[in-house]
């Protein structure tokens, strides 16, 4: 399968568009599929319950036509969508003669393998918490969950907060999984009861095939029949209690509808049918069924018919013409390199039809061109001595600049509060898409104001191991945030040979190595700590290596026997390293936790950087390395004694080994560019073109 994007040049017989509401806004540039035939499914109905339009099928029509050049048919994915449409008065737009289904795949959804219930039941119902998808009032939503005590009410996903107090004692409310987890959750239900406000209209109602395949016993209202037929009981909310205990009653009843209930899903929405539906589709649309159903005829402009191996390996490169998109990379001038490091990992991991191009406050800046990038370095105003105020001005004048000098199609910030500069130029550049790259495990006092968030078309927050530990203000912030893995420069495992970094460091591989490296020292004085952590390590024998942060000033002692060096990132060399001494921000945690690397952690714990304490104290707690306060003097033999055990280094190796590790720079890019060669059309098209 091949993604394509506005820019790709493709044919096809027909493109279906799915839901009318996105297509309510014409997109800011052309989409370049030219279909034969374009179908709009209609997962929405034209009107609510109170007869209130939803969206404009004339505008929705007209829109599609101009867009794609081609007739436009529209689809209603059931009879309730079907009865509105056909309703309408005046001139309709062209409806095809069946329903367009949504479908179920009947491999996600097991059959029932528990007998029927005798006695005792389970009752439940999926859905997101919305006001709409419930009854309207206390009385009717008793009725349809009774507050009996041989009935378990259960509720995936929640139920609004405002109908909290209606609810009875047999109750149990449960938050979805990140991965859903509907399937396992209707195989613990017997009954599935879904009744909702009469001012919502349910288009289909996925979530109730969902139960019927999985051979719950579904009870719905009468008006979902003629969708449903004889795969639900149908009765009022106030019958429900009667329905329960009638098949409660009847164990072979119940097995009876339980069975007709998923064959029915089999025989009318399941996949095994969809070569049938596309044949019918075809025939409707008075188009020639092409043998095996092709889905596409695929000549894209100036592609060239490969054959063999090399067709399988580069169909989707080869096939690619759309332009390069410039994005542009900001970071902020953090106390280290984690911005700059986080940014790097995403830019190297987009596609090749993605052109990086960095801005930065950081005095890292130079790294980041060692590594290849395009990169511009702009000071931060307490570096070249003017007010924050008129840095921010000139600031956003030069990001601007930058922007149109560069036909910039996104920009990605990575810092913990956007700068007003940055904030000015995204207010009159809303055609570009923002994305900000937030890092959770914020201290619990520091403040973030909600508002900011609204500035950006997407946030995207790295992966913390801690964090079930986090109580921060990122955490309770309203809005959707893209969670993704930790993002690292290096994946964990590519060290060099430990070999090949011994000769480059001048270290003999065959003893037992420790590196130290705290940071850039810049807000936080460790004091003592770390010549009395490097004495104890070397009065051991230990082959010590002193890292020097390359953003760090010259520390003022220097401890005979060590080896200095400077080097970024320091990940690559971990090969050699049997012991780390770093601090806990965000890279060097992770890096050294899942790059299995044994480490003490020393957090910076100066007020306004992110709580590297708890990151320290949950590795400690973990088994997955060990934590070291600056203030702890008194500690400093006894750690240095357990870090260098081999009962030590082994256990956390053990445990780290048991880690998942899910590249959050991967998905964090895939993010962006899905985000970046998406075509836009959720904001009227005046707002999407540029305000300079």
């Amino acid at each position: 399968m091949v993604w394509l994007t506005g820019d790709d040049v493709a044919t096809c017989d027909i493109l279906f568009a799915n839901h009318p509401q996105v297509f309510e806004r014409m997109p800011d540039r052309p989409v370049r599929v030219r279909p034969d035939r374009v179908v709009c499914v209609l997962h929405h109905p034209p009107f609510d319950g109170a007869w209130v339009p939803q969206y404009d099928l004339g505008v929705v029509d007209r829109n599609l036509a101009r867009l794609f050049g081609a007739p436009v048919y529209f689809a209603p994915v059931g009879p309730k969508v079907r009865t509105q449409f056909e309703s309408l008065i005046g001139k309709k737009p062209n409806i095809l003669p069946r329903d367009l289904f949504s479908m179920i795949d009947m491999s996600e959804w097991k059959p029932r393998q528990r007998p029927a219930p005798e006695g005792t039941a389970t009752v439940g119902r999926h859905s997101r918490p919305d006001p709409l998808k419930w009854p309207d009032s206390r009385e009717d939503l008793l009725a349809a969950y009774p507050d009996k005590r041989h009935l378990t009410i259960k509720a995936l996903g929640g139920i609004p907060p405002e109908f909290q107090p209606w609810l009875g004692s047999n109750w149990q409310l449960l938050p979805f999984s990140e991965d859903g987890g509907a399937s396992e959750f209707l195989s613990s239900l017997d009954f599935y009861v879904y009744f909702h406000s009469r001012q919502w209209v349910e288009a289909f109602g996925i979530g109730i095939a969902e139960a019927m395949a999985s051979g719950v016993v579904t009870i719905l209202d009468p008006s979902y029949e003629t969708l449903f037929e004889d795969g639900a009981v149908y009765t009022e909310a106030g019958g429900t209690s009667e329905v329960i205990e009638r098949l409660l009653s009847s164990p072979q009843a119940f097995a009876q509808q339980s069975a007709t209930g998923r064959n029915l899903v089999e025989a009318k929405f399941s996949l095994a049918i969809y070569q049938k539906r596309m044949a019918e589709l075809y025939g409707a649309l008075e188009l020639q069924p092409i043998p095996a159903l092709k889905a596409a005829k695929s000549s894209r402009t100036g592609q060239k018919r490969q054959s063999g191996a090399d067709a399988g390996q580069n169909s989707e490169k080869a096939c690619r013409i759309t332009a390069r998109r410039r994005i542009l990379f900001v970071a902020t001038n953090g106390i280290g390199l984690g911005h700059i490091t986080r940014l790097m990992a995403i830019a190297e991991r987009m596609s090749s039809d993605v052109e990086p191009i960095f801005v930065t406050r950081s005095a890292g800046s130079s790294l980041i061109s060692q590594r290849g990038h395009a990169t511009d370095y702009i000071p931060w105003p307490v570096k070249i001595g003017v007010t924050d105020n008129s840095w921010n001005q000139v600031y956003a004048q030069e990001l601007l600049a930058a922007i149109e000098s560069f036909d910039i199609a996104a920009v990605v910030f990575d810092g913990t509060y956007p700068f007003p500069g940055l904030l000015d130029v995204a207010a009159v550049r809303p055609d570009l898409a923002w994305i900000w790259v937030r890092r959770a495990m914020w201290r619990a006092g520091h403040e973030l104001k909600a508002e900011l968030q609204s500035c950006f078309d997407m946030i995207i927050e790295p992966g913390e191991l801690a964090h079930d530990e986090d109580y921060g203000p990122t955490q309770s912030m309203p809005g959707p945030i893209t969670v993704v893995g930790p993002i690292l420069l290096k994946e964990p495992g590519n060290f060099l040979p430990r070999a090949d970094v011994a000769l480059r460091l001048g270290l003999d591989p065959r003893k037992f190595t420790a590196a130290i490296q705290l940071g850039s020292r810049r807000n936080y004085s460790y004091d003592n700590l770390p010549e009395l952590i490097m004495k104890e390590l070397l009065g051991r024998g230990v082959q010590l290596v002193q890292i020097d942060n390359p953003l760090a000033r010259p520390p003022d002692f220097e401890v005979p026997g060590t080896i200095r060096r400077t080097f970024y990132p320091i990940a690559d060399y971990f090969g050699a390293i049997d012991l780390m001494i770093t601090n806990a921000g965000y890279n060097s945690f992770h890096e050294c936790i899942y790059g299995g690397v044994p480490a003490i952690f020393v957090p910076n714990e100066s007020p306004e950087m992110d709580d590297q304490h708890l990151r320290a104290t949950y590795a400690y707690a973990s088994g997955l390395g060990l934590r070291l306060r600056a203030s702890e003097f008194s500690r400093v033999k006894s750690m240095v004694d357990l870090a260098t055990s081999e009962d030590f280094r082994q256990e956390m190796r053990r445990r780290a080994a048991r880690l998942d590790f899910d590249d959050g720079a991967v998905a964090a890019a895939r993010a962006i560019e899905q985000l970046v060669f998406s075509v836009r059309a959720n904001r009227p098209l005046h707002e999407s073109l540029a305000r300079t």
